[in-house]
């Protein structure tokens, strides 16, 4: 699979889940798809990509299959932002070390020390599939808590000098119903970080990006930017806490934001 073929001067975001990637993978929603890889494709000397999604590498190129999507885009930031790739206009991957070079080397240690901590307090942690594959980032779900369990966690989390994540499950793109997904990571990682990172080291400007998202995890970057928009398909408790969302859903309400604000970047 190739990169789309230029690249420009105005930074896009795409969480991948439920929002780039429609995981129902229907006939209508893959068509949309297309059109959305042919928008960005045809404005690739204005645009440059980057997905930014709590999926793992092994798993976006899982589903980049199961769509049959045609291009990379120019960056992904995977494993929620813990892990930067840039890729070259051939399909060829190179990982952003100096990206990583702040992160601490005891993050699974802090985060063992936490999970202990919170079992202490009965608040059931249940690990997420493919938990600790990735070396910055250690996922759960927690079902069925009451009381101030989430404030509990953030406590900790602070304690131990990193971040945690808490936003609520999305049933669509695999996860259980009811649940909430829990993410610890390096402090200076994460959605929000990643962006940041890329526009210091790439010169884009951040009140110029956008950036699309379906979840609560994605609320942080969409605010970094300065134009920052929920899919109409996104979670209940995303568009209570955030009021740009659009029309339509996936690939169709990315298309609708970005047709009509061409002259801005053209």
């Amino acid at each position: 699979m190739k990169r789309f073929t230029n690249e420009g001067h105005i930074l896009v975001c795409f969480d991948f889940d439920e929002t780039y990637f429609p995981h129902a993978c229907s006939s209508a929603q893959l068509t949309s798809v297309r059109q959305l890889e042919d928008f960005l494709e045809r404005y690739s000397t204005q645009l440059s990509t980057m997905w930014v999604t709590g999926s793992s590498l092994e798993s976006i190129q899982e589903k980049t299959k199961q769509a049959n999507l045609r291009f990379w885009p120019h960056r992904i930031a995977s494993s929620l932002g813990t892990e930067l790739y840039r890729i070259d206009a051939d399909g060829t991957f190179s990982i952003e070390q100096a990206y990583q070079n702040s992160f601490p080397n005891d993050f699974a240690s802090r985060v063992e020390r936490i999970v202990s901590k919170i079992v202490q307090m009965r608040i059931e942690l249940e690990e997420q599939p493919g938990n600790g594959t990735s070396p910055w980032i250690r996922s759960y779900y927690v079902r069925d808590q009451i009381g101030s369990w989430r404030e509990s966690l953030r406590m900790l989390a602070d304690e131990e000098g990193i971040a945690v994540n808490i936003s609520q499950c999305n049933p669509n793109a695999g996860d259980p119903a009811g649940a909430f997904d829990i993410d610890f990571y390096p402090i200076y990682a994460g959605k929000e970080s990643s962006i940041e990172y890329v526009c210091t080291t790439s010169s884009f400007v951040r009140e110029d990006a956008y950036a699309f998202g379906d979840s609560g995890n994605d609320l942080g970057m969409l605010a970094h930017v300065g134009n920052g928009y929920l899919l109409k398909n996104a979670t209940a408790q995303a568009k209570q806490a955030y009021s740009k969302v659009t029309k339509k859903t996936y690939a169709d309400g990315i298309l609708e934001v970005l047709e009509s604000n061409v002259s801005s970047f053209i």
